[in-house]
């Protein structure tokens, strides 16, 4: 499984390529927060987000979502909590999209059975928010 955030999608989309290239059976997770328009959520729609680095207003041409299999809607709260605790307790200075990615990747990891691994792509540090 692969866990990561939604900006322009280059990453994303990339590295799902290569991914499903070596292992088909990879599973590729999205993360966009509440309000972005990268997934339709009726449930969101129009709602504001703080976190930067991710979702969008419009839906990039490089974003290639056909290699996504499932979407997480991260909210601002679980983002900025997850960021502080990746800080506080692991030392890794990262900022909200990476605190996006990281709460999502705990929650879909606990689908995996034995044996399967989870990688959790943290793009952005500390540095803008200092």
């Amino acid at each position: 499984m692969l866990v990561a955030g939604a900006g322009t999608g280059g990453t994303l989309t990339g590295i799902a390529r290569k991914l499903k290239e070596k292992c088909p059976n990879v599973q590729i997770i999205g993360v966009d927060p509440e309000g972005s328009m990268l997934v339709h959520s009726e449930e969101h729609e129009g709602a504001h987000f703080e976190v930067e680095g991710i979702g969008y207003d419009f839906i990039p041409t490089v974003l290639q979502r056909s290699l996504v299999h499932k979407w997480y809607k991260s909210s601002d709260k679980e983002t900025f909590n997850m960021a502080r605790k990746l800080i506080r307790e692991e030392g890794l200075f990262c900022g909200g999209s990476s605190g996006s990615a990281m709460a999502a990747a705990v929650k879909m990891a606990q689908q995996l059975e034995e044996g399967q691994r989870c990688v959790v792509i943290l793009p952005d540090s500390v540095r803008n928010y200092m």
